[in-house]
């Protein structure tokens, strides 16, 4: 959301999960759940790191794997890799696709690959999230195409305990405000589920580059005047801690299944 800045076994062979879709057009706002995987890699081996990744893109390319993947690398050295799900109970189809796979690549060959990535790694996390189109602004006609995209922020907010509410009637206040000012660039919620520290809310946004996007957050903030001033005031008041990354899509890293 717009903010002021200052706010500021199978399973163990997932190692491409992911948060996020590159864009979500308002003919898509559809809540969706996710299960994202958080991978810090060590900034030594960064490109030993995307290689393997790639490898084993291409297996899943090559054997059909049937779930989408898209990936994001943000300029702190972690990796985002999308995976989206319809329900809970679709883990467990994916962690079964995930065994096939091994066997059709054999599974001592996806063991050595997987063993390649993580010795590349600092850490690893996964979490549930779930896309909330009701408490996001997602403008009729948007100031970028998708493939104009090329800067995204993250910013992760620990909202008090007891504040939840709270803290979604503010975003529809955004949201309001947002459209009374005419804004253009949207604001994308997600709330963290099972695996995360809750309460914890994230705010995506984007822009063509990090230039472009503090240029469009200075006229939003111009535009927003008193009203967004106090309507900050009122938001950071329901926040416990906040962290922002900074990134982008990477097309090269993600894949598209074709089923």
């Amino acid at each position: 959301m717009k903010h002021n800045k200052p706010l500021t076994s199978i399973l163990g062979l997932v190692v491409i999960l992911g948060v996020f879709p590159a864009a979500i057009r308002p003919q898509e706002a559809q809540p969706q759940l996710y299960l994202m995987g958080d991978f810090l890699a060590d900034t030594s081996r960064v490109g030993e790191y995307e290689m393997a990744i790639k490898e084993l893109l291409t297996n899943l390319e090559k054997h059909g794997f049937p779930f989408r993947l898209d990936t994001y690398s943000t300029d702190d050295g972690h990796y985002f890799l999308v995976f989206p799900l319809k329900y809970y109970a679709d883990a467990d189809l994916w962690i079964k696709a995930w065994g096939e796979l091994g066997q059709k690549m054999g599974p001592l060959n996806l063991q050595a690959l997987h063993s390649r990535i993580v010795a590349c790694e600092i850490e690893r996390v996964y979490q549930f999230w779930y896309y909330r189109p009701d408490i996001s602004f997602l403008p009729e006609k948007e100031r970028l195409e998708p493939e104009e995209i090329g800067y995204t922020t993250w910013d992760f907010v620990w909202v008090i305990p007891g504040k939840e509410a709270e803290f979604e009637a503010i975003n529809k206040e955004w949201i309001a405000l947002s459209k009374g000012k005419k804004a253009r660039d949207p604001f994308l919620t997600f709330i963290g589920d099972l695996g995360t520290k809750m309460p914890v809310y994230v705010w995506r946004e984007y822009g063509k580059s990090a230039a472009d996007y503090a240029a469009a957050e200075e006229t939003f903030w111009k535009a927003m005047g008193e009203e967004g001033a106090a309507l900050s005031k009122k938001t950071r008041a329901l926040i416990r801690r906040m962290e922002s990354k900074t990134g982008r899509y990477r097309p090269d890293l993600s894949y598209a299944s074709k089923k």
